[in-house]
């Protein structure tokens, strides 16, 4: 089989889950490259994987710095409410809708003149990216939905309409199967589809940092991150000052990330001992031994929690994070406060809360059971080369 994976150029669209599967698939004897920006050449050298230059698909990073072609592909130029950290209304369907728009057309022109020379078997898109979707049903490839975001299918209302007209009929934005990566029992009833199904990701575990290990035994540990992304954005990052007094009050261990951008540690100058604050952390192994996530619940973070066992208190920002934080909330897997306008206090509070009742734990120890049940990522490439063969 030959499998052609597509991505927007996002560090964490491409690491939790689609270059683990692009090594499994190798691992299997399969001829696998990622389609995506030019810029994660570097990122897809390390990890072994085969990169396909879509020259055409812009680069995250030029579209923040570069207001013109920003303008070009449709992206807002401001995302928050200026002074503060509340999305301004209607801004994420405009997001939605220039990922389907011409970017969608910039990656689906550069994928079918790949398909030309490289003749992919079938074509598997992450959810953000739908020139994947575009290209296979014009070339009549089959394809597949990585599906590291499940809330995004909330956004068929806004960029349904963009894809059909781009291909002068409907068809299965899904593909012809949607690869889920955390138990079905996730997904709430209206995004459960007959293609459904799910699969257990087991990416290599990192060692901790060496400061960890010598961390108390007395108190619980609570791991606090907002994710890289989200940390890039203007006027997140004074979201940070309010997390370490939160944890300050809370009386626990706790381990904050800077999401890779250690030049964020200036705006925080007292730092009580008992928060550790660290430029990047081995989240997925730190974990799986803390008491407690706080996060933006970004969904590659809520499944790493759900794969830990691990309760959460969500502050969503934006994209599909308050759909994933009112999930966990209505599966009792933690609290979800407005990240907008959360104190101090409130966040310690809920924090306090979480910690104190058992069945937060419970309840997303029975969710990691399910998690461990779903066949892994070689059953997933057996799938698709099921596909390749229809």
């Amino acid at each position: 089989m030959r499998l052609l994976l597509t991505a927007q150029p996002i560090y964490s669209h491409l690491v939790p889950a689609v270059i683990p599967l692009a090594r499994a698939a190798m691992a299997a004897g399969h001829e696998v490259a990622v389609a995506t920006a030019g810029s994660m050449s570097g990122l897809l050298s390390t990890y072994g994987v085969a990169h396909v230059i879509l020259p055409g698909l812009p680069d995250q990073e030029a579209l923040r710095a570069d207001p013109a072609l920003g303008d070009a592909f449709g992206m807002p130029r401001v995302v928050f409410v200026p002074g503060s950290r509340t999305v301004l209304p209607g801004v994420w369907e405009q997001i939605a809708a220039a990922y389907a728009g011409r970017m969608a057309d910039q990656a689906a022109a550069d994928l079918v003149e790949v398909a030309g020379w490289w003749k992919p078997d079938v074509i598997v898109r992450e959810p953000a990216e739908y020139g994947g979707y575009l290209a296979a049903e014009r070339l009549g490839v089959p394809h597949a939905l990585l599906d590291i975001s499940p809330m995004a299918a909330r956004d068929m209302p806004v960029v349904a309409g963009l894809l059909q007209a781009r291909l002068g009929r409907a068809g299965p934005v899904q593909g012809q199967l949607r690869a889920g990566l955390v138990p079905e029992q996730w997904y709430p009833e209206d995004l459960r589809t007959p293609q459904g199904r799910s699969y257990r990701l087991s990416p290599p575990v990192s060692r901790v940092d060496a400061c960890c290990a010598v961390f108390p035994d007395d108190r619980p540990l609570v791991v606090v991150s907002l994710g890289s992304l989200m940390l890039s954005l203007p006027g997140v990052d004074a979201m940070l000052p309010t997390l370490v007094a939160a944890l300050d009050r809370l009386g626990c261990t706790a381990v904050l990330s800077l999401g890779g951008r250690p030049e964020l540690a200036e705006l925080l100058p007292d730092v009580p001992a008992s928060v550790h604050v660290m430029p990047f952390i081995a989240q997925r192994a730190l974990l799986s031994t803390a008491d407690l996530f706080v996060t933006h619940a970004g969904f590659g973070a809520v499944g790493e929690a759900i794969a830990a066992g691990v309760p959460m208190v969500a502050l969503p920002l934006l994209a599909d994070q308050p759909g994933n934080a009112d999930r966990c909330a209505e599966l009792g897997l933690g609290l979800r406060l407005g990240a907008d306008v959360a104190t101090a206090g409130e966040i310690a509070d809920a924090c306090a809360a979480v910690l104190a009742d058992p069945g937060y734990r419970w309840r997303a120890g029975a969710m990691q059971r399910r998690m461990l049940a779903d066949p892994g990522l070689d059953v997933l490439v057996d799938d698709l080369a099921a596909l390749a063969r229809r």
